[in-house]
């Protein structure tokens, strides 16, 4: 049923222009002068200089990129473009301790200014670091891509997880994710999610059958904070197993969850249920194809047998989202191990 409520007006796909190992369109600009560069990268790294990545054109058209870390300095990206090279640096040594780190360069050529941002994915709890600068060129997204491509691609540190590139001064918002052959129930039988299309009609938990409003087809990277989660049947009510993204809100019932919360049903994040046997991180490709069906308000979907939230990120859920320490009580009272942490 309509409601009124607004629908974030969104591009049809994930929103990035470059994604590490994934088909660059044909399409690009030339060059970006307003965009943010994404990496995510594996701790600890090396405790000498570090070449992350590095892709370079010489010539009458001459330009380059790279990410590099030297511990007596800190990270580095260098961009060329012709005769001038400008350096961004964030300065400081990374944490030794295992971890996942992200390092995102908003870039503004037109107002000459940059930021960089150092944070955890997973690991040690120590604060952001920032950096910026009033240096800004503008970067060439087929730059980018071509880190992608050999020979740069055997250059790439095994460290280096992923690295994209969007317009725009943030990252795009992520949005919770199916694997394109996960079987939604319709009214005609279950679809795969990959198949249906907008108008379609599907069948959910609270209003019964609803049209699709739209869809998001993307494909994302498999690791780091993107790793997708593999909810396992039949630790689940599921037929079989079904590939969502981290946070995918899964819903979760019975008599441990009236006794913990008082609530006939609750909604618990994918990540969170990670317990080496009612769901796994799930790592073993490096672009995830996947798609995101939104309807007119927050909707709980029958995905083989397992009800599943399809929403915005802002949308108020239908029913209680349990936190990570509640999640974690949930998982010890059904006698399973604790979820791994989030981002």
């Amino acid at each position: 049923m309509a409601t009124g409520r607004r629908i974030l007006a969104a591009p049809p796909g994930d929103g990035w222009l470059i994604i590490s190992d994934r088909t660059v369109a044909a399409d690009l600009p030339d060059t970006l002068a307003t965009g943010v560069f994404v990496a995510e990268f594996a701790l600890p790294l090396p405790d000498t200089a570090t070449l992350l990545c590095e892709m370079s054109v010489q010539g009458a058209q001459e330009h380059g990129f790279s990410l590099f870390y030297q511990p007596e300095v800190g990270l580095m990206v260098r961009n060329r473009q012709g005769a001038r090279l400008v350096r961004h640096l964030l300065p400081g040594r990374l944490p030794d301790s295992p971890g996942i780190a992200r390092l995102t360069l908003g870039f503004d050529a037109q107002a000459h200014d940059w930021q960089m941002r150092l944070e955890m994915v997973e690991g040690p709890a120590i604060p952001a670091r920032t950096a910026r600068g009033a240096d800004a060129l503008p970067l060439r997204p087929g730059s980018i891509g071509a880190l992608s491509s050999e020979p740069y691609r055997q250059r790439r540190h095994p460290a280096l997880l992923w690295f994209g590139l969007a317009q725009g001064i943030v990252p795009p918002a992520r949005v919770a994710w199916l694997g394109l052959r996960s079987p939604v129930q319709t009214p005609r039988g279950p679809v795969a999610a990959g198949r249906l299309r907008p108008g379609d009609l599907v069948m959910t938990k609270d209003d019964g059958p609803q049209p699709l409003l739209s869809l998001r087809r993307m494909a994302l990277p498999a690791c780091g904070s993107f790793a997708p989660i593999l909810l396992r049947a039949p630790f689940l009510p599921t037929q079989h197993d079904l590939l969502v993204s981290s946070d995918q809100r899964v819903l979760m019932r019975g008599p441990e969850v009236e006794y913990l919360f008082g609530d006939d049903e609750v909604l618990v994040c994918a990540a969170a249920l990670v317990d080496g046997r009612t769901a796994l991180a799930e790592q073993r490709r490096m672009i995830a194809p996947s798609v995101a069906l939104l309807f007119d308000r927050p909707q709980i979907l029958n995905v083989d047998g397992c009800g599943l939230l399809a929403a915005l990120p802002d949308d108020h859920p239908p029913r209680r989202c349990l936190l990570d320490y509640e999640a974690q009580m949930l998982m010890t009272q059904l006698g399973r191990g604790a979820g791994r942490r989030r981002a």
